[in-house]
């Protein structure tokens, strides 16, 4: 599984470029209008969400399981650790070090989710905020091609060609629900775009900002209680 991530990140450089999900959480992080916080990317892959936080004042880690992605991180002055999500191992970090912890797209590679938000708690300080980003498998795309008889981009080894080790699916309210259930207070949820097609050239933006449930990713912003 962990070879997924080295394969993929070396094929994909610069794939978070123009990327809706990526836009949308940079934006929800910079009107947190932080300064001179400790902030942690969990699966940063380049450090490019972390290069668009506008307030350069804080203090930048991250997290990545790709030998690629950390080296590339580090070239941007970012504090970055090699570090695979096993269940089972602590994130190699204190407790109570964090401001705000970024995971973008990671809890469907995770087998042990209430482990991986329990660790989420453990790092954050009090009052400290997570941003949580997952595909949403109850979009308008994966439910055209169920009513199709297609499979809507569910993986079923990770042994394919084309797999990103996805092993777990959410929509907004499972994801709302193991969120609450370890005591993180949901402040914000927003979705990013409607594709219309696979490759994304044709594409809505308005229907997910009216319609949550049918939009391509579940982004949650929530606090430490």
């Amino acid at each position: 599984m962990e070879n997924i991530y080295e394969n993929m990140y070396r094929a994909g450089a610069n794939v978070f470029q123009n990327n809706p999900r990526i836009k949308i959480m940079s934006g929800i992080i910079n009107q947190l209008d932080l300064k001179d916080k400790d902030v942690l990317d969990i699966g940063c892959h380049e450090g490019y969400l972390l290069s668009l936080i506008e307030n350069k004042n804080n203090n930048f880690y991250g997290l990545d399981a790709s030998n690629y992605a950390v080296e590339e991180s580090f070239k941007k002055g970012i504090k970055v650790k090699k570090f695979y999500f096993d269940g089972k191992s602590e994130i190699p970090f204190s407790g109570n070090s964090f401001d705000l912890i970024n995971a973008g797209d990671i809890i469907e590679h995770i087998y042990d989710t209430d482990f991986f938000l329990e660790e989420i708690r453990r790092l954050l300080r009090p009052n400290g905020y997570f941003l949580i980003s997952t595909p949403n498998v109850a979009s308008f795309g994966r439910r055209i091609l169920l009513l199709l008889s297609i499979n809507p981009f569910i993986e079923t080894s990770p042994n394919e060609a084309e797999s990103s080790g996805h092993i777990r699916y959410f929509t907004f309210k499972t994801l709302k629900r193991i969120l609450e259930k370890h005591s993180f207070k949901i402040i914000l949820k927003k979705s990013d775009v409607l594709n219309l097609s696979n490759d994304g050239r044709f594409r809505c933006f308005l229907l997910p900002k009216l319609f949550l449930s049918l939009g391509q990713s579940i982004i949650y912003l929530c606090q430490k209680n």
